[in-house]
């Protein structure tokens, strides 16, 4: 009797085993080879559930973002406020990092042979955090503590400021200072004039 194969455990323990591969031998240089020895499967299971390596490095990118997003909106729905809300995004997302399950995927994220991954995570979360964004500036708007006529537009702003911290080199020991620096210019910027908190 044919062993019956669980279809969505199956593409995890590749997207597993791609994630694996790249960590080990760099985006560039992994062929879909090493992804199947990585898993134990033969070349012709990959292809069942991925068109090309492109579409692994998307599934490996789509699982490291569904898991900062989950839980930088459950963090950030535990604050009272939009000001508390968009105060808590920098350490939400600065310390996905050091979560053990998410730490290794990080780091791969940010090495240098693994550039397309970073990017396209970028890209990724930029488009899941944008809304989000856009919530809690609609909120500091709806609680009299922000100013500002587009909501979509400040998003963009803030996310594009928060961004530029990394993009800029800045070093691992100065990211939750600069992280903050940069939330309270955008504080600022959404026309907030109250204390912090």
């Amino acid at each position: 009797m044919p062993r019956v194969v669980d279809r969505e455990a199956r593409r995890a323990e590749l997207v597993s085993a791609a994630a694996a591969a790249f960590a080990q031998r760099g985006v560039a240089n992994t062929a879909v080879s090493d992804i199947v020895k990585a898993a134990g499967v033969a070349q012709g299971t990959f292809y069942l559930y991925f068109d090309s390596k492109d579409d692994a490095i998307i599934a490996v990118v789509e699982r490291v973002a569904d898991a900062i997003v989950e839980n930088t909106a459950a963090r950030i729905a535990a604050a009272s406020s939009a000001v508390d809300r968009l105060l808590a995004l920098p350490g939400v997302l600065s310390e996905v990092g050091a979560e053990p399950e998410a730490a290794g995927l990080v780091d791969l994220m940010h090495r240098s042979e693994n550039r397309i991954l970073h990017d396209r995570l970028a890209e990724d979360m930029t488009r899941r955090l944008v809304p989000l964004l856009e919530a809690i500036v609609d909120e500091g708007v709806a609680e009299g503590v922000f100013s500002v006529g587009d909501s979509r537009a400040a998003a963009w702003f803030v996310l594009a400021g928060l961004q530029s911290v990394e993009l800029a080199g800045t070093g691992i020991d100065e990211m939750p200072a600069a992280l903050e620096k940069a939330t309270e210019f955008a504080l600022r910027a959404l026309g907030h004039q109250g204390p912090r908190r």
